[in-house]
């Protein structure tokens, strides 16, 4: 399938496999965000089956619309954590969807004994500086995530300042009104601080937006790699890995190939989303 399932061949899939929960996930297609969960739980394959809608949006407008159709207890939602605060569950919410307990997905693909595991046969005749052994994975994976950094800041910054006067956001320019997805687009900008204030002058605001990047720089800087991964993209972090991958790649689908190896070689299902799975299960159970 090239692009996400519509809801009535999600019905049509589910009716036909007789039993088990829909957990609807973000993605395009089925080869993003659901592959990887019906891989992780593939050994569930009876009780479960994860199926995309592009978007958090999606997802949660889709379990709206399917839960009057299957059963509330038979369709739920797992999306992105993103900006939202750290979810304690249970209970699961009323409309069924939880957050990922990590920024992203791809947070969850960034284990670095997994990637040395991956890295290291192909670099016996050949070391690899910073992936030679696990202790250098795991340092390598760290200085990407802080690497980052200000990426991170800088879009929290902007989330901060589009919860202030929505109104006053959507009247920027789109390019000031996006979010950066690579630290060469903070280097595009310049002064980051003059840029952020620029944007503070134009909605009218405040709020120093140039303080506050730079309050969440600092809060940033402190954190270990553990609460990074809450806060910072993992889409970030591994488009850096794959740019500065130490093994050759050749093709546009190379890329897919490595992740296929990655999850190959570490099948088990990172315990955060087991626990937001096994929630599930124990909600949906009559």
């Amino acid at each position: 399938m090239t692009t996400y399932p519509t809801l009535n061949e999600i019905e049509i899939k589910w009716r036909a496999s007789g039993s088990g929960v829909c957990i609807l996930v973000e993605g395009e297609t089925e080869l993003e965000d659901a592959w990887f969960y019906n891989t992780w739980f593939g050994d569930r394959a009876r009780e479960i089956t994860f199926f995309p809608q592009d978007g958090r949006g999606k997802v949660v407008q889709a379990v709206a619309e399917l839960r009057p159709r299957l059963g509330a207890r038979r369709v739920y939602g797992i999306v992105d954590r993103d900006f939202e605060e750290q979810s304690d569950y249970p209970p699961v919410p009323d409309n069924g969807v939880l957050c990922t307990p990590r920024y992203t997905l791809e947070n969850y693909l960034l284990d670095a004994g997994c990637w040395f595991k991956y890295i290291e046969p192909h670099a016996l005749r050949r070391p690899r500086p910073g992936w030679n052994s696990p202790e250098q994975a795991q340092a390598t994976i760290e200085g990407l995530y802080r690497e980052c950094l200000p990426l991170s800041a800088f879009n929290w910054t902007l989330r901060q300042a589009r919860g202030r006067s929505y109104a006053a956001f959507q009247g920027l320019r789109e390019a000031d009104r996006e979010y950066k997805e690579h630290p060469r687009a903070l280097e595009n900008l310049g002064d980051v601080t003059a840029h952020l204030r620029s944007i503070q002058a134009q909605m009218g605001l405040p709020d120093d937006l140039g303080l506050m990047y730079a309050g969440r720089m600092a809060a940033l800087e402190g954190m270990p790699l553990a609460s990074l991964e809450q806060v910072v993209s993992g889409k970030y972090v591994l488009s850096l890995l794959r740019e500065r991958f130490p093994l050759r790649l050749s093709g546009k689908e190379a890329w897919d190939d490595v992740l296929s190896a990655y999850i190959h070689g570490c099948p088990a299902p990172p315990a955060d989303l087991v626990n937001l799975v096994d929630l599930v299960l124990q909600d949906a159970r009559p």
